[in-house]
């Protein structure tokens, strides 16, 4: 599977970089494989070298600084960003498949591997350590972490189970909503030791300030797939049709609809209270400034089919979000195009940790 990054810097929010599925741009600067003028989206490179079965898909991104990023992806490496070129993958989780990473600062990152996380210290990965419980089937595996600061992180489970990471050790679990095979728990933010929101495909988003957890059904929404809080007073959550809503500090409210096309609306990123990238699976991207919603135009990635998405903004401004495309590679080599792209409404799984059932995928189709 190919991975792409590309970069840019929109004049609301700033540099923004890209990932589709195996190659990688910079941000912010010059020639290929570097960063990319302001306003501009620079050409793709390929850090992993080709093999028979492809290149690696990356899947998390967490960029804590405008000079600073991760990446992870599915066998188990990480690419760095220095903020002018992209470093070639090296192994963080040998034989694993990293699905999340995040870092509160460029000399600490936890990155998850399924149940295990590794941490890195700014110059070498960690031996992988259980964070939370092992998984079961049907739910309980693809784990989601956030640290917000390199005291506290946070990891949460598909089945909704909350595993804390303080003073050097992953300790206390608790379960923050009940998720299912069909409608798993998707993601978690977390601004604090003292407070943390966690979405659910079910509708349900789940606050905790310390101590607990608090359940309410998203206003008017279901398929929830992402959150990001900003502050303890300000946090969005959208679902998978491009519904949005925020989070005031009392109460989640209705914040339109994200503009554009029709693709699923997969991953959100707010650096400041009145500030979010939201980005689709056909590669485009929307902003939220203040209550009020930009299209970003064509997919940046211009026709590419996407499975996922993941979006970092670090305060300075910078988003980097990374796709993971379904152009699959045989022998290094693109596969011939195909011409149906159905992976919203097919049998079985539509992307990692969803399956949609028959009412669902209705609603989607009449977008």
């Amino acid at each position: 599977m190919a991975t792409r990054i590309w970069t840019s810097a929109p004049t609301l929010i700033g540099a923004v970089a890209l990932v589709a599925a195996g190659a990688l741009a910079g941000a912010c600067g010059g020639s290929t494989g570097s960063a990319a003028p302001p306003g501009t989206w620079s050409a793709p490179v390929r850090p992993a070298p080709a093999s028979p079965s492809g290149r690696p898909a990356i899947f998390g991104v967490s960029c804590p600084t405008e000079a600073a990023c991760v990446a992870v992806d599915d066998q188990g490496g990480a690419t760095t960003w220095n903020g002018r070129t992209w470093s070639p993958p090296r192994p963080a989780s040998p034989g694993g498949s990293l699905n999340a990473v995040s870092c509160p600062t460029p000399t600490f990152c936890v990155a998850m591997d399924g149940q295990e996380a590794v941490t890195w210290d700014g110059t070498s990965w960690s031996s992988p350590v259980p964070a939370g419980p092992a998984p079961t089937s049907p739910t309980g595996g693809q784990y989601k972490v956030d640290c917000p600061t390199a005291a506290f992180c946070a990891s949460v489970n598909t089945a909704g189970v909350v595993t804390r990471w303080e003073h050097g050790t992953w300790g206390s679990s608790s379960v923050a909503a009940t998720g299912t095979a069909d409608h798993p728990v998707q993601s978690i933010s977390c601004t604090s030791p003292t407070f943390c929101v966690v979405v659910a495909a079910s509708g349900t988003i789940s606050t905790s300030r310390g101590a607990g957890w608090v359940q309410q059904q998203a206003p008017g929404l279901s398929l929830l797939h992402a959150v990001s809080c900003a502050s303890d007073k300000a946090c969005m959550a959208l679902d998978l049709t491009g519904h949005a809503v925020t989070f005031d500090g009392t109460s989640w409210a209705a914040a339109g609809t994200v503009p554009g096309s029709a693709a699923l609306t997969y991953a959100v990123s707010c650096p400041s209270a009145t500030r979010c990238a939201v980005a689709r699976t056909d590669g485009s991207v929307a902003w939220w400034n203040a209550g009020t919603w930009t299209a970003g135009g064509p997919g940046v990635l211009g026709d590419a089919n996407l499975a996922a998405v993941t979006l970092s903004c670090p305060r300075a401004g910078r988003v980097l979000f990374c796709p993971d495309d379904l152009n699959r590679t045989t022998r290094g080599r693109p596969m011939d195009r195909v011409l149906i792209f159905d992976t919203t409404l097919r049998d079985g799984e539509q992307s990692p940790g969803i399956s949609l059932d028959v009412s669902e995928k209705l609603e989607i189709a009449e977008q």
